[in-house]
């Protein structure tokens, strides 16, 4: 709920910047915008500057402008009568700061820029959601630019690659980029997906049954795992000799089994004289890191040696955070400046506590971010409004 202060400025007249303007903080500045919004819709208390220094020079600015002695002692008790902060009760008293939020050990669910943020931030194409149309979109950093080379390498010319990161670390997006490159530029690759599910179901044998289905649509899969390999080393080796490429490309791999995993060394050694048959690429979570430690999975060392990790670690900083946003605002013609510079460095601290700056986890803060500044009325992001969160 609001402060009863948020009426009385209504009522006499007080507009939010005069009174900002009269209250001088610690530091010698004036208070600015989204602290006193944040102060009047929410009961959120400046940092740095004693609560009662605030309130003394507000009242003494308020007793200037002709509001009574008895009305002052009113405005620092909640209006129980604003229906939006009744619904959405956020548990501040009066004189208190905003309690520390657990931190929940699970991605929040994603959140939907809301019409009156789209309105008051002239959004009208959220930068966030379906918001890869194509290459020129796509946002790379420097560690994403060398995987997203080294997988299309691998498509080209064989290998084994795994791509480890986090939900929400962007593993989807240069997936698909990779698709589209190779479509794009019309080279002759098949990727072949494993349709299973479940991948810790996931056998040889549905394998070959993938590889046999998508170069021979239709044929029968032999029973016997023996028939199954000559069929699959004979397609691959006539599709190759026809001038076609294969990379078979696995996702949510960190739930292969060990035994899938070493079976994995007998695709790759597929080949017909120096070339190899068929690529290999897989996507996984950290756990995927972990199973492919070869100290760990001492059996599983053959095919661990063999293959490439690739690790997707967040964006470097706040200064890899402000490039990501701003490329991501500039692609839908939204103005850059409704997030403050300083906003970049609390956000960069913010995403650091919360597990690391994921793309996924920068969107879902971003657009919280710009539906609490409508709420607010304030016209861009703060490092103020930010460590309110």
């Amino acid at each position: 709920m609001p402060l009863n202060l948020k009426g009385v400025l209504a009522a006499y007249g007080v507009r939010q910047s005069d009174l900002c303007a009269a209250v001088i903080q610690t530091n010698g500045r004036p208070l600015s915008i989204t602290a006193m919004s944040l102060l009047l819709n929410w009961g959120t208390w400046p940092k740095g500057t004693p609560e009662g220094e605030i309130k003394r020079q507000i009242e003494a600015f308020l007793r200037r402008r002709g509001v009574p002695q008895d009305t002052l002692r009113a405005i620092w008790t909640m209006d129980e009568h604003d229906t939006y902060r009744s619904a959405h009760p956020v548990g501040i008293h009066v004189g208190q700061r905003s309690p520390k939020k657990p931190q929940p050990d699970y991605e929040p669910e994603v959140e939907m820029l809301t019409p009156a943020a789209r309105k008051a931030f002239q959004i009208f194409r959220d930068p966030f959601i379906n918001d890869i149309s194509g290459p020129d979109d796509l946002y790379l950093s420097a560690d994403q630019r060398y995987i997203r080379e080294a997988l299309f390498q691998t498509a080209r010319h064989g290998g084994m690659i795994a791509v480890v990161g986090e939900s929400g670390a962007g593993k989807s997006v240069l997936r698909r980029d990779l698709i589209d490159r190779l479509q794009r530029e019309e080279h002759p690759v098949n990727v072949i997906f494993p349709r299973s599910l479940d991948k810790s179901t996931l056998k040889a044998s549905a394998i070959n049954e993938a590889i046999i289905q998508d170069l021979a649509p239709g044929t029968k899969t032999p029973r016997s795992l023996e028939a199954q390999a000559r069929l699959v080393e004979k397609l691959l080796l006539g599709s190759t000799r026809a001038g076609n490429v294969h990379v078979l490309l696995i996702e949510e791999a960190h739930d292969l089994s060990l035994s899938t995993l070493k079976h994995l060394k007998r695709y790759y050694e597929l080949e017909d004289g120096y070339r190899k048959l068929l690529g290999i690429i897989l996507i996984g979570q950290p756990e995927l890191k972990a199973k492919l430690d070869e100290r760990q999975n001492w059996e599983a060392r053959e095919v661990i040696q063999r293959i490439q990790v690739a690790e997707l670690v967040g964006l470097a900083g706040a200064q890899g955070l402000r490039d990501y946003v701003r490329h991501k605002l500039s692609r839908v013609n939204v103005a850059t400046d409704i997030i403050a510079d300083e906003a970049y460095e609390a956000m960069a601290a913010y995403l650091a506590r919360r597990g690391g700056l994921y793309p996924l986890r920068v969107n879902n803060l971003i657009t919280r971010a710009l539906n609490r500044a409508a709420e607010l009325g304030v016209p861009s992001l703060t490092a103020e409004l930010i460590r309110a969160m």
